[in-house]
């Protein structure tokens, strides 16, 4: 348990350059969600600022910080108080300097090496296309449809969306929020996506539910923010509610608290020593 907070905590803080947002940004939006799974509930905590973003589990006691600007991650361990950085660029550098390593960067994490041929074990393809300069695969295609259902909440009047071709429905509501605060929610996906693919194949763990990130970055761009959404995996249903959205005023979170001590990271010294 300890060893999965700490692969978590790792993957903490990541540093969002100034090119995904428009630098007349000033507002920023921290958004709750409570996530279902079964009997077990969560809170997750979503925070935008770019070139800054964050993700808070309190449950787990960790957070995670991304600068996009610098493409640096900081892991923050709030059961011991202690903190972790890495960047990304040079961990990329650095683990191309072996075969094996380049071919993990050049490969689809998520392929089971055991359902490859060994011809495209020995012979991985050149492109980087999707592969670890570009985490990780795609934004998968799904289809959406858009029910006559509406209904009223805290957030306003919702309108339900369906995804097609998928295993199980998966369903979303969406509420309608200012313009500026969409784009900057549709952008953010993409990123959020990234960062957890990247956190997953160097520390083996995901910091936001991975399907749920699959279907928001799906659905249509400009349509609203996911208030509700349900879907089924492992033969089992999962739901993801808005239970908190707020206007921070202050950044004081983009940063280690002052009495954390920093550490290094074991788990990434196989990369940064090849």
């Amino acid at each position: 348990m300890k060893r999965a907070l700490l692969l978590f905590s790792l993957s903490t803080t990541l540093l969002w350059p100034s090119t995904l947002f428009s630098q007349n940004t000033s507002n920023t939006f921290s958004y709750t969600f409570l996530f279902i799974d079964g009997k077990t509930k969560e809170e997750l905590s979503l925070k935008i600022q770019p070139p800054y973003f964050r993700i808070d589990r309190p449950k787990e006691l960790f957070s995670i910080i991304y600068n996009e600007r610098e493409d640096s991650f900081v892991g923050l361990e709030h059961r011991d108080g202690r903190y972790w950085k890495f960047y990304w660029p040079q961990i990329q550098k650095a683990v191309q300097k072996t075969k094996e390593s380049s071919y993990k960067i050049k490969s689809d994490p998520f392929t089971d090496p055991i359902e490859q041929s060994i011809e495209e074990v020995l012979n991985p393809p050149l492109s980087t296309h999707y592969g670890r300069f570009e985490p990780f695969n795609p934004p998968p295609q799904i289809p959406w449809e858009q029910s006559s259902l509406t209904r009223n909440s805290s957030y306003g009047e919702l309108s339900q969306w369906i995804a097609k071709n998928t295993e199980g429905q998966s369903v979303c509501w969406l509420g309608s929020f200012s313009a500026s605060e969409m784009q900057h929610w549709d952008q953010s996906i993409g990123k959020l996506r990234k960062v957890c693919q990247i956190l997953s194949f160097l520390l083996g763990e995901y910091a936001w539910p991975p399907k749920a990130l699959d279907l928001w970055s799906s659905l249509p761009k400009n349509l609203g923010i996911p208030v509700e959404t349900y879907w089924r995996q492992e033969n089992k249903s999962l739901q993801l509610f808005l239970i908190r959205k707020e206007l921070l005023s202050n950044t004081t979170w983009i940063e280690p608290p002052k009495n954390y001590m920093i550490e290094e990271l074991p788990l990434l010294e196989e990369y940064k020593n090849e």
